[in-house]
C-alpha cells in the first residue's frame, strides 16, 4: 500500500516477486554456508521453512501477497523467525542480507506505513537476536567497531532497504504515469489518423460517386426535352451510380466497425478480389508467397485500399482478361504485386489522372512503403507496393481465395 493505505501499482509485481526470490536465494546460501558449530535441527529446519516460504512467495505472488498484507500475525511470524534464525547463525552473513529484501519489498509493495512497520519490526527482532542468547551485544574478543556494526550499522540498513523500495516504487509509479499519458496521446493521434482517413476515403469514393450523380442529374431535364431514350438511360446510370455510393458508404461502415487488429492483408485482399471479380467478370486469383508478418493497422488499410484503387483502374481503363495478385515476404517488408493483362499504357506520357498514380503514392508513403509501376502499350501494367510489416511473427498463413 502507499501513503494512504492504496494499493502497489501492478507493475511492481515483478520488481516485488524478484526481491523475494533473492530473498530465497540468500537464505539457502546461508544454509549452505552454515558454520559446522551451529549446525542443530532446530537452525536448519527454520533456513528450510523461511527459505520455502520465500520460494511460496515467489511463485504464487499475485495470489498469497493480498494475505500477507491483511495478515498481520503473518508478517510478525515472519519477523519473529528471521530472528531466531539471526540469533542462532549469527547477525551477519547471507541470512542477514536476504532480511535486507524484506524491506526493500515492503517499499515497493506497501509504501510509506508499510515499510516503516515491516522495518520496525525487523530492527526491534534484529536487536533481539544480538542481546538475547548472548546478554550483550558483541562476542568476547571482539572490536570496538564489530560492536558499532553489530548494535548500530546492521540496524539502520533495515529503514535504508526500506528507503529504496520506496524510490523504486516512485520510479514505477512515475513509468505507470508517463505510460498512461503516452497511451492517451497515441489514442488521440489514432482518433485524428481514423478522421483524416476517413475524409480520405470518403473524398476518394462517395464524394466522386456523388458529384457523378449530380452531373448526371443536372443533365436529365435536357434530354428528357431532346433524347428521352438517352434520358431513360441517363436515369439508369444515376439508380446504379446511387447503389454504388450506398455499397461504398457501407464498406467504409464496415471498416469503422472492424477491431484494431481487424483481418490479415492477405483476407482483407482476398476478400477485396473476390467481390471485385463478382462485379466486373474479370478472373482474379491471389498468390501467396512465404509468411508474412503481419501489418501495423495504417499499413494493412493503405495496402488494401491501394488494390481497390489499382482494381478500379483496371476496370476502367485496362480492358483486362485476367488480374493476379501476389503476396510476399521480402527483408521485413510485405511486397504486394497487382498485374493485368490489359491494354497497358505508355508510362513516358500518361495521361493526367491516369491511374491514380498520386494517390496510391501518397497512401504507400502514409504506410511507410513505396509504390511503383511499369507498363508498355499491349502489355498490361503491373503495380508494386512495398510496406514494412510488425516486428511480432504471424500466427496464420494468410490465404489465397
Amino acid at each position: 500500500m502507499d501513503e494512504k493505505g492504496t494499493p502497489a501499482p501492478v507493475r511492481s509485481t515483478g520488481p516485488v516477486r524478484l526481491l523475494v526470490r533473492l530473498r530465497f536465494l540468500l537464505t539457502g546460501i546461508a544454509l549452505l554456508l552454515l558454520p559446522p558449530e551451529r549446525v542443530s535441527v532446530g537452525i536448519v529446519v527454520m533456513l528450510t521453512g523461511y527459505a520455502v516460504f520465500s520460494w511460496l512467495l515467489s511463485r504464487y505472488w499475485e495470489r498469497l501477497s493480498p494475505h500477507a498484507s491483511r495478515c498481520l500475525p503473518l508478517i510478525v511470524a515472519d519477523t519473529f523467525v528471521a530472528s531466531a534464525i539471526l540469533g542462532v547463525g549469527g547477525p551477519s552473513g547471507a541470512f542477514f542480507l536476504a532480511t535486507l529484501f524484506t524491506s526493500t519489498a515492503a517499499g515497493v509493495r506497501y509504501g510509506v506505513r508499510g515499510v516503516a512497520g515491516v522495518s520496525t519490526l525487523q530492527v526491534l527482532g534484529y536487536l533481539a537476536a544480538v542481546f538475547v542468547p548472548s546478554g550483550g551485544p558483541v562476542e568476547a574478543g571482539a572490536t570496538v567497531w564489530t560492536g558499532v556494526q553489530v548494535v548500530v550499522v546492521h540496524p539502520l540498513l533495515y529503514p535504508v532497504a526500506g528507503h529504496i523500495g520506496l524510490r523504486l516504487r516512485g520510479l514505477f509509479e512515475e513509468l505507470t504515469s508517463e505510460q498512461e499519458r503516452r497511451r492517451v496521446a497515441e489514442r488521440a493521434a489514432a482518433a485524428a489518423e481514423e478522421r483524416t482517413r476517413l475524409a480520405r476515403d470518403m473524398h476518394d469514393s462517395v464524394a466522386k460517386t456523388l458529384r457523378g450523380i449530380a452531373l448526371a442529374a443536372q443533365a436529365l431535364p435536357l434530354w428528357l426535352e431532346r433524347d428521352p431514350e438517352r434520358a431513360a438511360a441517363t436515369a439508369a446510370q444515376v439508380v446504379a451510380a446511387a447503389g454504388t455510393a450506398v455499397r461504398e458508404i457501407r464498406e467504409l461502415i464496415t471498416d469503422l466497425r472492424e477491431s484494431p487488429a481487424g483481418p490479415s492483408v492477405a483476407d482483407g485482399v482476398a476478400a477485396v478480389l473476390r467481390e471485385w471479380s463478382a462485379q466486373t467478370g474479370v478472373a482474379a486469383g491471389l498468390c501467396v508467397r512465404g509468411t508474412p508478418l503481419p501489418l501495423p493497422v495504417v499499413a494493412r488499410h493503405e495496402t488494401v485500399a491501394v488494390l481497390r484503387e489499382a482494381l478500379t483502374n483496371i476496370d476502367r481503363h485496362s480492358a483486362a482478361e485476367t488480374v493476379t495478385v501476389e503476396l510476399a515476404a521480402e527483408a521485413e517488408h510485405l511486397v504486394m504485386t497487382v498485374r493485368d493483362n490489359g491494354r497497358g499504357f505508355d508510362p513516358v506520357l500518361p495521361l493526367p489522372g491516369r491511374y491514380g498514380l498520386v494517390g496510391m503514392r501518397e497512401r504507400a508513403a502514409r504506410a511507410g512503403g513505396s509504390l511503383t509501376l511499369t507498363s508498355a502499350t499491349g502489355s498490361g501494367t503491373t503495380v508494386t507496393l512495398r510496406v514494412p510489416m510488425a516486428d511480432t511473427p504471424s500466427e496464420d498463413r494468410e490465404p489465397s481465395p
